[in-house]
């Protein structure tokens, strides 16, 4: 049974019985044995790392810009083409800025 003992107001009950004491986690302390957390890499991170992967997201990228052209031109193609070199042209501009820039800070290394 459980006594309880008075102290200024404050009542405390001791109890006896079980011994175990549990982790903050909410296990006990004779379950040491766990399945170990593997971290998930995104899959995006995955295809970015292998060579593979590179080739299909600049696959999927190529197409999904060609039909967003072809949609926004809505079948007139000296619309689609205009649209067209003018990306190819942005994106020979974008990669020669990063190959020079590249360059530079190679040089400074």
């Amino acid at each position: 049974m459980a006594s309880a003992s008075k102290k200024t107001g404050k009542s405390t009950v001791s109890r006896s019985g079980n011994t175990r004491r549990r982790s903050p986690a909410g296990n006990t302390a004779s379950r040491s044995r766990s399945k170990k957390i593997v971290p998930k890499t995104p899959l995006l991170t995955v295809f970015k790392e292998s060579s593979g992967g590179r080739f299909v997201l600049i696959l999927v990228t190529v197409v999904c810009i060609l039909g967003l052209d072809f949609l926004i031109s809505l079948n007139q193609f000296d619309r689609f083409f205009l649209f067209l070199g003018i990306e190819l042209i942005a994106a020979v501009l974008i990669g020669w800025i990063r190959f020079v820039l590249r360059g530079r800070n190679d040089e400074d290394n």
